[in-house]
């Protein structure tokens, strides 16, 4: 890299790290701000609180998002399912292994194949990893909404937390349904690429 490019970066660098700083200043000094109503001292935490609970429909949205990784991860594991025993696909690969081979072994012109092929599979990964997140992402919310609304009323009854809660369960379970779709999705491509392995290293 050319000393110029390394200025660049350097210069590009620290003003992303100034401007993020500005804004975490600027962030942080809200919580400090006294209302102007005259009455109790409101912290951020409640007025972040108080946006969340305003924007009821977040829930909504991990459900969205939930919904895209399930159907998208069952589309695509059917999908190369269905590719991986099409009549022909395994004379293709062989076909492109034997180029490959003409510089490198089998085993390593297998494995590049086989791994290219694993490569599409990362949407899965994500299934895996996101679903949770997302699910525990609406636990966090839903109990946000319980803490909430309990400082709006005086007597705490179960009619009164239900609702948050409710969102704090399903959106956690629904997480974690996504995922086991997502793992049983991997598992049977990696073991029909298993099996393609076997068959392409045995077929020579």
């Amino acid at each position: 890299m050319s000393p110029r490019l390394k200025l660049l970066a350097r210069r590009e660098s620290l003003a992303i790290a100034g401007l993020s700083l500005i804004l975490t200043v600027v962030y942080h000094s809200l919580s400090y701000a006294s209302p102007t109503t005259g009455s109790r001292y409101v912290t951020m935490s409640e007025r972040i609180g108080n946006v969340l609970v305003l924007f009821r429909n977040l829930d909504v949205w991990i459900y969205f998002f939930q919904g895209i990784l399930l159907f998208g991860g069952i589309g695509l594991t059917v999908y190369y399912m269905v590719v991986f025993h099409r009549k022909g696909f395994i004379a293709t690969l062989q076909h492109k292994t034997e180029e490959l081979t003409k510089t490198s072994d089998l085993q390593a012109a297998v494995n590049f194949e086989l791994e290219s092929l694993a490569n599409r599979f990362l949407f899965l990964d994500l299934m895996v990893g996101g679903a949770p997140v997302a699910g525990l992402l609406g636990t966090v919310l839903g109990l946000v909404q319980v803490f909430s609304e309990q400082t709006l009323v005086e007597n705490v009854t179960m009619q009164t937390i239900a609702g948050g809660m409710y969102v704090a369960m399903v959106t956690t379970v629904c997480g974690l349904i996504v995922a086991l779709f997502g793992i049983i999705g991997r598992h049977l491509l990696n073991t029909r690429l298993s099996e393609i392995r076997d068959t392409l290293t045995g077929a020579r």
